[in-house]
């Protein structure tokens, strides 16, 4: 396999996390092709970096010259066809669907060279699922990042039943070329580590909310307060994108039946519904166009 130190990174998807994922490879050196069939994708992603590497300016921790050399390491596309062929790792960052997953995956089998991983981000569909019994088993894997991925520095690095070990092996040195911190996990299992455990938790506080028990606010400060967490799970739920945890659950009550899935459906379907997506639409349970953001009402 080609040295990973050499290699150029693929990034299909320039939604919130494929633009932070391509920015933070070029970030750490990397060249990097990113890709969108959306030209409103494309014309987001470029914002997003833009925004992101402005603020990294203005908060000093980089020069306009290091902003300006990582912008050009960051090539966005609408071709697949001529920007795979030239890379050494692709890391697919599409809508959580396994159908479209799929079709990407089997593209970018067929696009890339040999040596190259395809990994998928999707934090809750495994890469196995994707791909099936597709001749390329053998090359793909999860490389689930976080949100925000240039601020968070954890990697979940998961092999499916039939990845090579030297695929794995080559997903941890991705993730530290990257400047990340890979986990790896040998068994895919749902959730993996942290959204199984955190998943419990947020489970639990959708049942809270949905019982009458407490305010979603309250829930928050009770968990910042009382767990130490960083967030309350409502307002990490607006920055995951309630329309992405909604969706998630959805396949999860889908294949469990669990009841605190079905109660954060409820809670979520008429946010989700109205347009309010979270931090990226300006509105979730919070309401972001104001500082520090304010609690809105849920209906």
């Amino acid at each position: 396999m080609r040295n990973v130190a050499d290699g150029q990174l693929l990034v299909v998807g320039a939604g919130t996390m494929g633009a932070q994922i391509g920015l933070q490879a070029a970030k750490s050196g990397i060249p990097v092709e990113l890709v969108d069939i959306s030209p409103d994708a494309l014309d987001r992603g470029r914002a997003e970096v833009s925004a992101i590497l402005d603020r990294d300016v203005e908060r000093g921790r980089a020069t306009q010259a290091e902003a300006d050399e990582t912008a050009a390491r960051l090539h966005f596309s609408d071709s697949i066809e001529s920007a795979a062929p030239a890379c050494d790792w692709a890391i697919e960052a599409v809508v959580e669907r396994a159908d479209i997953k799929k079709s990407v995956f089997d593209q970018l089998a067929s696009l890339l060279p040999e040596h190259a991983g395809i990994a998928t981000n999707s934090s809750h569909i495994r890469a196995a699922t994707i791909v099936g019994d597709a001749s390329y088993k053998d090359r793909a894997l999860n490389m689930h990042f976080f949100h925000p991925v240039v601020r968070m520095d954890l990697v979940e690095v998961v092999a499916s039943p039939d990845t090579r070990p030297d695929i794995l092996q080559a997903g941890v040195a991705w993730a530290e070329r990257m400047r990340r911190k890979p986990v790896v996990l040998h068994k895919d299992v749902d959730g993996f580590v942290v959204n199984r455990i955190l998943g419990q938790a947020s489970r639990e506080a959708f049942s809270l909310l949905s019982d009458g028990v407490a305010s979603f606010e309250q829930i928050d400060i009770a968990v910042k307060n009382g767990l130490g967490w960083p967030l309350g799970p409502f307002m990490l739920a607006d920055f995951s994108g309630l329309d992405v945890v909604l969706q998630t659950r959805t396949n999860r009550f889908e294949l469990h039946g669990e009841e605190g899935d079905r109660k954060t459906i409820g809670v979520l379907t008429p946010l989700v519904s109205s347009g309010r997506l979270g931090r990226k639409s300006g509105r979730g349970f919070y309401d972001y166009s104001v500082e520090p953001p304010t609690p809105l009402p849920l209906s």
